[in-house]
């Protein structure tokens, strides 16, 4: 009788980790770069840049401002999330501002809607003389 329980007791064991191992990819899969939204920038000046491509929102209902520089100095850069809205002023969604030398990174998830239309933007410091460039995107 007790081999049987200690038998039973492993398969649940054995069964709760396979459960937890499908299932963590799968959470660590939800968060990805919306397509669309990634707006590359240069260094070496100064600046902002608003991304031209509009996409739309995500099923998930909401996205994240997230960013890199491949820098290791003290200035800072910020990404933004924002709505387009015809001919009313865009209202900010979400946002994150980061030192160069944090590397990538993101800021908290803001609620969005599967009709309304995004884009991003970013503002940043410049190294004069660096070649090196930086992006911002938004994740969902």
């Amino acid at each position: 009788m007790r081999k049987r329980f200690t038998g039973k007791r492993k398969l649940a064991v054995v069964g709760v980790l396979t459960a937890v191992a499908i299932s963590v990819p799968a959470v660590g899969a939800v968060a990805a770069e919306i397509s669309g939204s990634r707006l590359p920038f240069a260094l070496s000046t100064a600046g902002s840049k608003e991304d031209g491509d509009r996409w739309k929102g995500k099923s998930s209902g909401h996205a994240k401002a997230c960013g890199d520089v491949p820098v290791n100095d003290t200035r800072t850069f910020s990404a933004y999330i924002y709505q387009d809205k015809s001919f009313r002023p865009d209202p900010k969604i979400a946002s994150t501002s980061r030192s160069y030398k944090q590397g990538y990174g993101c800021g908290a998830y803001k609620g969005t809607s599967t009709g309304g239309k995004y884009y991003t933007k970013a503002t940043w410091a410049g190294i004069p003389g660096s070649r090196a460039y930086g992006y911002v995107n938004a994740q969902n």
